[in-house]
C-alpha cells in the first residue's frame, strides 16, 4: 500500500513539473486567482495589479530615490543594473533596448493611479555598466509632491509585472504604510 501511495506521489510530481514548464513556456497561463502575492508587496497594490489581469510578479530593486529621480528638469526614474534584483525582461524587449529602442510601459503610482505613456530606456555607462531608466511620463508621477510623496532618499520598491503580455510596474513607497495609499487616493485626480 505504501509503495502505491508513493507511486501516486512522484506521479502528480511529474504532472507539476509538466505543467510548470508549460506555464514558463507560456503556453498555458495560471489565473490570478492561483497566483499568490509576494509577502513585501501590499495587498491593496497586489488587488490593483489583480484589477489589470496582471501575472509574472517580480521585485525589481528596491532603492532610496535620489536628487535625480526627482528633480522635474532629469524627468527619469533611474534602475542600475547592479541594484536590481531580478531579469524582468524577455529576450526581445532586451535586443530591443540594446538598439536604442525604447519600451511603452504602464506604472502603477504609489496612489494607486495607472499611468501610461512612460518609457523604458537603456543608458550605457561603461563597459558593462548601464541602468535602465522610466521617462517620458516620470515627472507626473514624481510631481506635484502631494501626489505620491516621492523625494529625496525616499525608499521605494519597482515590481514588474505582465498585464495581456505587455511590462508593466508598480511603484510602492515602503515608508508609507499600506493604508498611506488609500489616503493618497484622492490626490490622483
Amino acid at each position: 500500500m505504501e509503495e502505491r501511495e508513493t507511486e501516486v506521489n512522484w506521479s502528480s510530481l511529474h504532472v507539476l513539473a509538466n505543467a510548470s514548464e508549460l506555464v514558463l513556456d507560456g503556453l498555458i497561463s495560471v489565473s490570478p486567482a492561483a497566483q499568490t502575492r509576494p509577502s513585501e508587496l501590499p495587498e491593496i497594490f497586489w488587488n490593483k495589479m489583480q484589477e489589470m489581469h496582471g501575472k509574472d510578479v517580480m521585485l525589481v530593486l528596491e532603492k532610496r530615490l535620489s536628487a535625480t529621480d526627482v528633480k522635474r528638469h532629469a524627468s527619469r526614474l533611474s534602475i542600475p543594473m547592479g541594484q536590481m534584483r531580478a531579469s524582468f525582461l524577455t529576450g526581445e524587449e532586451i535586443r530591443a533596448l540594446d538598439n536604442k529602442e525604447e519600451i511603452a510601459v504602464s506604472l502603477i503610482e504609489p496612489c494607486l493611479h495607472v499611468r501610461h505613456g512612460l518609457q523604458l530606456k537603456k543608458w550605457n555607462h561603461k563597459r558593462d555598466n548601464f541602468s535602465y531608466v522610466l521617462t517620458k511620463e516620470w515627472t507626473d508621477v514624481a510631481h506635484p509632491f502631494e501626489r505620491n510623496g516621492l523625494e529625496v532618499s525616499c525608499l521605494v520598491r519597482l515590481w514588474s509585472f505582465r498585464a495581456n503580455g505587455d511590462l508593466c510596474f508598480c511603484l510602492v513607497k515602503v515608508e508609507a504604510p499600506p493604508s498611506a495609499a488609500v489616503e493618497n487616493m484622492a490626490n490622483c485626480e
